[in-house]
């Protein structure tokens, strides 16, 4: 699966990430992605050590965040899809967490 990311947006806090991606017909869709805070982290006697804290960081290539590499873990997108950009943008910034998010300019 090749996944065209057109824009890829972070929450305030790092934890979340949604991207919006342009399907092989041409419409638009939106995938998110959470990880989990260090406090819940440390509540469920999880460590992070050598993983990322959160997305600001975190360099993850999209063969492995849209399940090329592990395919039992494919990822899904979220309910919906969008003719344009602009339709897409305005449902990512109503998705919970994401009014304020920024966008992550490419690497």
């Amino acid at each position: 699966m090749t996944v065209d990311e057109l824009e890829v947006y972070i929450t305030p806090d790092g934890l979340g990430r949604a991207a919006i991606v342009r399907r092989g017909d041409g419409l638009l869709c939106i995938y998110q992605h959470w990880k989990w805070s260090e406090a819940t982290l440390a509540a469920a006697g999880i460590t992070s050590e050598g993983g990322h804290k959160d997305w600001f960081s975190d360099n993850t290539p999209p063969n492995v965040l849209y399940g090329d590499e592990y395919p039992e873990e494919t990822a899904r997108p979220e309910p919906g899809l969008y003719g344009t950009l602009d339709d897409a943008r305005l449902q990512l910034r109503s998705l919970r967490g994401f009014s304020d998010a920024f966008l992550k300019t490419p690497a």
